[in-house]
């Protein structure tokens, strides 16, 4: 072998997306922590991007529900426990002291999260399991449990032709009002552990089918950013996972956004992106003298910056 190089891991060919995303696209991400991660990336960055607005979904079946325009709001979507009232259509984030105030914030962002997905250019979403939770006395999936007694639950998982049937429903009506939208897919790599780890394969497989099934008839506006495989095959070290073992660390994130840049956007949003950068890390900092003489120059240097930038990019809300 001397002479020879020897590769000590494997490579994941991430593909391409059927149009790469642009500097002024707006996104939408939806779905698991995951999806939340890569999400405040562009956030972070000042890209137009609207980040789980109804909180961390898992499963197939409520982003569905959510997207879906007739989606009717009721009674039934409420339930109080320990003194906070929450909503079976979200998590925690969207939960309030009274009952009015938890519907308001819940219409509210579903009201928002509609309206992006048919202005948007690209949708991502990140499913993270196929098992559903379903209330008995409403037969509706639920977004989060809320802590509340499981026997007020039922469990199904969603196979593939499930999918095609609840989510390719949903994906066809949003096409109709939105044709320009292309929908990217990722599997969120968090592991289930709860599930056994057989069967959270087995739930990541019936996910990663669905989604082949729900884009063979889409190939035209859907497609795959393997996420998941990247941290599966080419990340296979528990360094990548944070301290619980089972979520992927912020240096996965990290890496998984870099591969991002460099296949999946444009030339022109890289390079807004490597301008950003250092300003990002401008503003995140913190100075241990704040009413120093330097301090105040290298604000002043950093709004100068911003507002070049600003110039630049005025398709983006950079100096807010």
């Amino acid at each position: 072998m001397k002479g020879t190089e020897r590769i000590f891991r494997t490579t994941v060919d991430v593909g391409h997306p059927l149009r790469p995303i642009g500097v002024g696209d707006k996104n939408v991400f939806l779905g698991s922590c995951f999806a939340e991660n890569v999400g405040r990336h562009f956030v972070d960055a000042r890209l137009h991007a609207l980040v789980n607005p109804m909180g961390v979904l898992y499963n197939p079946v409520i982003i569905s529900d959510l997207i879906y325009h007739h989606l009717p709001i009721n009674g039934g979507q409420f339930v109080q426990n320990n003194g906070m009232w929450h909503t079976w259509l979200g998590d925690t984030s969207l939960s309030r002291l009274t009952r009015e105030e938890c519907e308001r914030v819940t219409r509210d962002a579903v009201a928002t999260l509609q309206k992006a997905v048919v202005e948007a250019d690209n949708l991502f979403l990140t499913l993270g399991t196929s098992r559903s939770y379903i209330l008995e006395d409403e037969n509706n999936t639920v977004a989060n449990c809320h802590r509340m007694p499981p026997e007020m639950f039922w469990t199904m998982d969603v196979g593939p032709d499930d999918m095609e049937e609840f989510l390719g429903e949903s994906l066809d009506d949003l096409h109709e009002r939105n044709p320009h939208l292309q929908v990217i897919f990722t599997i969120s790599p968090f592991r289930y552990a709860k599930y056994s780890m057989h069967g959270s394969q087995l739930d990541k497989a019936r996910l990663l089918l669905g989604v082949e099934e729900l884009m063979r008839e889409r190939k035209d506006w859907t497609c795959y950013f393997p996420a998941y495989e990247i941290v599966m095959d080419e990340l296979r070290d528990y360094r990548f996972y944070a301290d619980d073992m089972l979520h992927p660390s912020p240096q996965a994130v990290d890496y998984i956004w870099q591969r991002l840049q460099d296949d999946w956007m444009t030339d022109e949003l890289r390079q807004y992106l490597s301008r950003w950068a250092p300003l990002g890390q401008a503003l995140a900092h913190r100075p241990l003298h704040p009413e120093s003489p330097e301090y105040t120059t290298f604000c002043q240097q950093t709004r100068q910056q911003l507002a070049q930038l600003q110039a630049d990019y005025p398709m983006l809300n950079i100096e807010n």
